[in-house]
């Protein structure tokens, strides 16, 4: 497994500019790759490919769409922040983006898929041939989130200048790529791929729930255009969906602490020498804290940490965090009182404390807001490694909470507020206090509103985030602060120039920023507007 995990680490240095300027779609390096078919087994290219995808699913890509839906912020104006606030082009990985392209193509990624499904009909292996179909389904459709039209049926065919397939059409396709995948396991026949599943270890059940949930995603990435017969879908793909509260039959990364496996977020953290430039997004935390979401201690590093200590000395600008749950900062140095006060409970507000002086900053979570200047006091990183930046913590791409959402979604537009909140609650009752209280009485739009949110913290790392986002305009975030002129939020993603270079059939950038407003066709809603940017 080693060898192929390394895929992770390559990604990395892919992920921080190190990329060549080679294609990788016209087949000229696969006399280099690792992982090529003619002396790897099917089971060191599935291994290979899952590692790949785990990159890609919590790579750049992963990091920017935080970002652009105000989960994550960033500071310290690198390239990090630079990402934050729309400033890329083509020719960057930053906005193109070299990296995860390649790892969506090259080695780990279609080349590798294909042959594997070749592989796996040679051998009559249904299994296999199943869940590697669900993996295609998933790469190529988040590739196709990101940057629209792309290579796709001559990806792989030999064609050195293969030609960008339609959105809309790739989609279509996928759905039947999900269909036969379903066929495929259902059928049985074949091994599968047992162990070399890190996933779900081969368990066919859980593949076959995990692709009606992304039969489901995808029917939902048209429903701006085709509007009822959209959701419609949408709603009986969900009902066969993943149906385990417990995240247990999540579509889920493997990670361990192994310095090559880990957790793409924490190595991003510890290894990149760019982890002080992520924090948390002002918009996610703030929302989290107005209603004490349990989840902020495995989302961001607390501000604070410490209790109020009776009779301390305390210095100027040390933090408590007080009785209240609130972090409280010195702002003239003393000693505490025996006992402890009664503290402000207004952000901004001071106590007096004996001889010191606190100002209250309200609670121990808070994000950065590009928009805003705030004091670095407020702002959570994640530094300390909270649950979701964990080496090995299993990151979710497809899951029971995004199922639940979807069915909430899709049945509140069609009319059916009923069964729109009972899976809302479905959703909700898998957080915890307070979050799993029932909501009652919700109905329209109110009701969407509530659902996209709850799916938007549920999302937290998801690349999916942005496309909710697109569709629903919710949460009603402003667009950050920019010197590119972006006026909304970016539609899509630069192709990257080394693959224009090499295939005539990319456009350049300036016709890239010139089409659809910068966005994939089909994003109309208000929110996206329309930037062509200069």
């Amino acid at each position: 497994m080693r060898r192929n995990t390394n895929v992770a680490l390559v990604s990395l240095g892919l992920l921080l500019g190190t990329a060549g300027c080679d294609s990788f779609l016209t087949g000229d390096k696969l006399s280099q790759n690792p992982n090529f078919p003619t002396v790897a087994s099917i089971q060191q290219l599935f291994v290979g490919v899952q590692a790949a995808q785990f990159a890609f699913q919590e790579g750049t890509v992963a990091m920017m769409m935080c970002m652009w839906v105000q989960g994550c912020s960033a500071a310290n104006g690198r390239f990090v922040q630079q990402g934050g606030q729309y400033f890329f082009n083509e020719g960057s990985n930053i906005g193109a983006n070299s990296g995860d392209w390649i790892l969506v193509y090259d080695g780990g990624g279609l080349v590798d898929i294909k042959q594997i499904e070749t592989d796996a009909v040679a051998s009559g292996d249904s299994s296999y041939l199943g869940v590697t179909k669900i993996w295609e389904a998933l790469t190529i459709g988040t590739a196709s989130d990101m940057w629209g039209n792309i290579p796709y049926s001559e990806a792989v065919s030999g064609n050195k200048t293969p030609v960008l397939d339609n959105r809309f059409v790739i989609l279509g396709n996928l759905q039947t790529v999900l269909t036969q995948a379903i066929a495929e396991l259902t059928n049985g026949a074949g091994a599968g791929p047992g162990v070399a599943d890190l996933v779900f270890q081969g368990d066919r059940a859980n593949w076959i729930r995990a692709a009606w949930t992304l039969k489901a995603r995808y029917f939902m990435h048209t429903a701006e255009s085709l509007g009822v017969p959209a959701y419609t879908a949408a709603i009986a793909a969900a009902t066969n969906g993943i149906n385990d509260p417990s995240g247990a039959s999540d579509l889920a990364s493997f990670h361990s602490t192994a310095t090559s496996e880990r957790n793409m977020w924490a190595q991003f953290q510890t290894s990149s020498g760019f982890g002080t430039d992520l924090e948390g997004g002002r918009f996610l935390a703030t929302y989290m804290n107005a209603r004490l979401d349990p989840r902020r201690a495995a989302y961001f590093c607390p501000t604070a940490t410490g209790p109020w200590v009776a009779g301390h000395a305390y210095a100027a600008n040390a933090k408590i965090v007080d009785s209240n749950g609130e972090v409280e900062k010195v702002v003239t140095a003393g000693t505490s009182a025996g006992t402890q006060p009664t503290w402000a409970t207004t952000t901004g507000a001071t106590t007096a404390d004996n001889t010191v002086t606190w100002r209250n900053l309200g609670q121990p979570y808070g994000g950065d807001d590009f928009n805003t200047v705030i004091t670095p006091d407020s702002v959570s990183s994640f530094a300390c490694l909270p649950a979701r930046f964990g080496e090995a913590t299993r990151i979710p791409y497809v899951s029971y909470l995004e199922n639940e959402l979807i069915l909430a979604e899709a049945y509140n537009q069609t009319g059916n507020d009923a069964l729109a909140l009972t899976h809302l609650n479905n959703a909700r009752a898998t957080v915890g206090p307070p979050i799993s209280t029932p909501l009652v009485g919700i109905t329209g739009a109110a009701l969407l509103d509530s659902i996209m949110l709850e799916k938007y913290v549920g999302m937290f790392q998801n690349i999916e985030s942005i496309n909710d986002y697109r569709r629903t305009c919710i949460p009603a975030i402003t667009p950050s602060s920019n010197s590119a002129g972006f006026t909304h939020v970016p539609g899509r993603l630069y192709y990257p120039q080394n693959e224009r270079n090499v295939n005539p059939n990319i456009p350049d950038g300036s016709f890239q920023v010139a089409t659809h407003g910068f966005r994939n066709a089909g994003d109309v809603h208000a929110c996206q507007g329309s930037d062509n940017v200069p």
